[in-house]
C-alpha cells in the first residue's frame, strides 16, 4: 500500500508542477481526487486481508468526502491520477495499470448487475476522459487514449485512441429569433 501510495504522490508532484513541499498537504485537504486515491488505498489494504468492515467502511467514506465511488475490491496499480474526480465510478472486479489518468464521470464496470466479474482491464499509462464509459471484460492495451464521452464495449489495442465522431451539426438560424412582444 505504501509504495502505491508514495508513486501516486510521486505523479501528482509532477502533474502539479509543485516543488514546495505543502503540494501533499495541500491535495489531501483541497483535491478530491488524491483524497479518493488514498482512501482507495486504505480500503483495498483491508479487503485484501480481509478484514470486514473497513474496506466498505472507506470507500463509503471516500464517496460521502470526494464524489468518487471505488470499490474496495478493484485491483489499481501504482500512479494513479483522478483530476476532478466527481461522478467516478471503479467497479469491484476492474484492474488499472500503472500511471492511469482518469477524469470526472468516468465508468469503470460492468455491462449489468448479474455480470459483475465482467469487468474492464486497463493497461499501464492509460488517459481516460472526462464522462467515458468502460463496461464488461475488455481489455485496454498500455498507453491507450479513451477520449471524452466515449462509450467502449470492446478491446482497445495498445497505443491506440478512442474518439467519439459527433454527428450533430451546428447551423445557423435562417433568420433571427423573433423579439418577444410587450403584449405578452
Amino acid at each position: 500500500m505504501l509504495d502505491n501510495l508514495k508513486a501516486d504522490t510521486r505523479r501528482l508532484k509532477v502533474w502539479k508542477s509543485r516543488k514546495a513541499p505543502w503540494y501533499v498537504l495541500e491535495s489531501l485537504l483541497f483535491e478530491n481526487g488524491y483524497q479518493a486515491v488514498v482512501l482507495h488505498r486504505i480500503a483495498h489494504w483491508f479487503k485484501r486481508r480481509g478484514i470486514p468492515f473497513f474496506g466498505p467502511f472507506f470507500a463509503r467514506l471516500s464517496l460521502f468526502l470526494t464524489g468518487v465511488d471505488i470499490s474496495p475490491g478493484a485491483e489499481i496499480g501504482p500512479g494513479l491520477l483522478i483530476s476532478h474526480g466527481v461522478g467516478l465510478v471503479i467497479g469491484g472486479h476492474a484492474r488499472i495499470g500503472a500511471n492511469a489518468l482518469l477524469l470526472h464521470q468516468v465508468t469503470i464496470g460492468s455491462p449489468e448487475v448479474g455480470r459483475l466479474e465482467e469487468m474492464p482491464t486497463l493497461g499501464d499509462d492509460v488517459f481516460v476522459g472526462a464522462g467515458a464509459t468502460l463496461i464488461g471484460d475488455i481489455q485496454v492495451g498500455d498507453g491507450a487514449r479513451i477520449d471524452a464521452m466515449v462509450l467502449v464495449s470492446r478491446d482497445v489495442p495498445a497505443g491506440h485512441r478512442v474518439a467519439y465522431r459527433s454527428a450533430i451539426e451546428i447551423q445557423p438560424l435562417p433568420s433571427p429569433p423573433p423579439e418577444p412582444s410587450e403584449e405578452s
